[in-house]
């Protein structure tokens, strides 16, 4: 037996659950013994189905304690199956495929054992010194065995240092590492941190509000409580909850939840597995609001419309509620994969008073208020709710009244009934609300008919309501405001501004979305046509059409060696607005060409050569472009410290 095989197999558990009904054909990971991956440490840094930007997490990562360049093993036998180096996502990662059909993948690696390394740098030297590849080499039969080196853990793509292990079916479908052999000691029982109550009706309150509301647990003796909470109306219940393990300080996602009402179970949830053309639903399965505006994941303790997700256990239930007036004791119970469990209770009273229509009489609509926009207000699929200081100076075009509804912090107005909705206030001016429904393409356009937006079938997982504004202030400057950017977007759609005619020029021009969260502007594709501007979008939100006339900024080079004794130089590299094309960037040391690598997160180029050795004094000559076109050249003098 291998060595370091017999040494790992000391620390491996034999914990181990078959894997569920998430996963229909034989494949059965207890089957199978896998070895821990790496050297670097046995505690994770997080672990499979946690919140990330757009998706779940797919993997176990693994503490690599903020270093590189600890030896990554392969966890079976198998075949290499893929290679990829990019930027992004993955970063330098492996793709194994073992003998029963079922993948392991290792990712954001330093680098690669030295035969894979030296055949992807000979593909990468071949394509003209490119740096992202994504290569299939199944063909190639490069076998592997069980505990073989395959690699060094790094921070390639995105996060800092660790190793992310993925484990995947057959069927590509990544399951949790710890339904294997594999295991952590943990003992600690989850946090149940706080809780969310969401409206499932514009006639909803809680507290009073038409609102999602989120309270704080308070814990006596190791059990939580929310206290009593007065609600009216169907609601959704929510949960932020999280786990540790044992001797580090990490925090997880919980493995499974449970959601009682009066000793009634009407939702329960455990994550085995996934497909990846499921995880975007990661959104529904949240709180996007939450999610969006706080970076809190609290997790839906009911399954909301759109969500095909298998982790779900209700049995003719969805988990939302809508209960008699009178009291309800509610217990939620989070859980982690060992079993360990935390309680929470709260007790709902639901009161027997519905909210009045609204029959407010405005007579003076001058308003001196700022900010009296769409983008302020509280939206939902079916309904919004505008605050009274703004719905007061707003004009919306109703059937009747008993669209409306009084709430204490607003007036919520019904959607649903109308295919189109006409909505004016006096920052954004006028505004046609368009519902738009999943699985089929739809159409919307600003009120002069002159721009409108294409929504393919599965751009939105529930029935919305969806505006579009243009403004326009010269022949290559306007914006454009897709309202509400409440929604989460699935699949990419497309506006279609008019051309002003006498825009002729239109390099290094392209709409640019403006990030609230990190105050950036992010390039999006754009193209021309002799009747309009298009640009690409995977959100709503707003945005400008920009001529980017700067080349990038290169400075700071400096040497390193990695952890994999390979030599690199570093260079920071800055692009203000449409970010730098590392594609079409060279570097050269020496008159040597290497591969101009680039790291987005810390905004520098590596040059990277396997055969590059420092000397005491370096030429280095950079050749940066961004993604308008903008090139900056500039040559630098590197001595070598001794």
């Amino acid at each position: 037996m291998n060595i370091r095989l017999l040494l790992f197999t000391l620390f491996i558990g034999i914990f181990v659950h078959p894997l569920s009904a998430q996963e229909s054909n034989s494949f059965d990971p207890t089957q199978a013994y896998y070895l821990w991956p790496t050297e670097a440490s046995h505690y994770l840094s997080s672990t499979f189905g946690e919140t990330r930007a757009a998706h779940f997490h797919a993997a176990l990562d693994i503490k690599t304690w903020g270093r590189k360049g600890y030896e990554v093993y392969a966890t079976r036998d198998g075949i290499v199956d893929r290679v990829a180096i990019g930027p992004r996502g993955y970063g330098k990662v492996i793709y194994l495929k073992h003998n029963d059909d079922s993948y392991s993948i290792y990712a954001h690696l330093l680098s690669f054992n030295n035969e894979l390394q030296q055949l992807a740098d000979s593909v990468r030297f071949a394509e003209n010194y490119q740096f992202e590849i994504e290569k299939f080499w199944g063909w190639r039969n490069i076998k592997v065995e069980q505990g073989d080196l395959i690699g060094y853990s790094g921070a390639s793509g995105i996060g800092p240092p660790h190793l992310h292990f993925e484990l995947r079916t057959p069927t590509n479908k990544p399951f949790n590492p710890l339904l294997t052999n594999l295991s952590v000691k943990d003992n600690i029982p989850p946090q149940i941190r706080g809780l969310s109550i969401e409206p499932l009706s514009f006639r909803s309150t809680i507290e009073g509000n038409n609102a999602i509301y989120t309270k704080r647990a308070k814990v006596s003796n190791g059990t939580y409580s929310f206290g009593t909470i007065t609600i009216n109306g169907p609601v959704g219940l929510g949960v932020n909850a999280f786990d540790q393990s044992n001797n580090v300080h990490n925090t997880y996602a919980v493995y499974e939840l449970n959601l009682k009402v009066n000793g009634k179970q009407l939702f329960s949830s455990k994550v085995d597995s996934f497909s990846y053309n499921e995880t975007h639903q990661m959104f529904i399965d949240r709180v996007y609001p939450l999610l969006k505006d706080t970076d809190k994941g609290f997790q839906r303790l009911f399954v909301a419309d759109g969500n095909s997700l298998p982790f779900y256990n209700i049995n003719g239930q969805n988990g939302a509620l809508n209960l008699p007036s009178g009291t309800h004791n509610v217990t939620i119970t989070a859980k982690d994969y060992y079993g360990n469990s935390s309680t929470a209770e709260l007790t709902l009273k639901v009161s027997d008073t519905s909210p009045q229509q609204e029959n407010r009489s405005f007579t003076n609509r001058n308003s001196t208020l700022r900010n009296i926009s769409p983008e302020h207000w509280k939206w939902f699929s079916d309904w919004v709710t505008i605050p009274y200081n703004q719905y007061e100076y707003t004009t919306i075009d109703l059937a009747n009244k008993n669209q409306l509804i009084e709430h204490a912090n607003g007036i919520s107005v019904n959607l649903t009934g109308q295919k189109y909705r006409f909505v004016h206030t006096p920052e954004s001016g006028p505004l046609q609300l368009y519902r738009i429904t999943p699985n089929s393409t739809s159409f919307i356009s600003a009120t002069d008919q002159n721009h409108f937006a294409v929504f393919p079938d599965q751009t939105f997982t529930d029935t919305v309501s969806v505006g579009m504004s243009v403004d326009s202030y010269n022949k290559d400057s306007l914006t454009v405001d897709i309202i509400p950017n409440a929604y989460p977007v699935n699949e990419e759609f497309s506006f279609y501004t008019a051309r002003n005619s006498a825009l002729i020029d239109t390099s290094k021009l392209s709409f640019y979305n403006f990030d609230q969260e990190d105050e950036d502007w992010e390039l999006i594709p754009t193209r021309f046509t002799n009747s309009h501007i298009i640009g690409k979008a995977k959100t709503m939100g707003h945005f400008s059409l920009m001529r980017d006339l700067t080349a990038p900024k290169i400075s700071n080079p400096y040497i390193r060696q990695h952890a994999d004794d390979k030599w690199v130089i570093y260079i920071d590299a800055i692009d203000k607005l449409s970010g730098i094309d590392y594609s079409r960037s060279k570097i050269y040391v020496n008159n040597n060409q290497g591969i101009a690598e680039f790291e987005p997160e810390n905004d520098r180029f590596v040059y990277y050569h396997p055969n590059f050795i420092p000397t005491p004094s370096m030429n280095v000559k950079v050749i940066a472009y961004d993604k308008m076109g903008n090139k900056a050249e500039q040559v630098f003098e590197l001595k070598r410290k001794e």
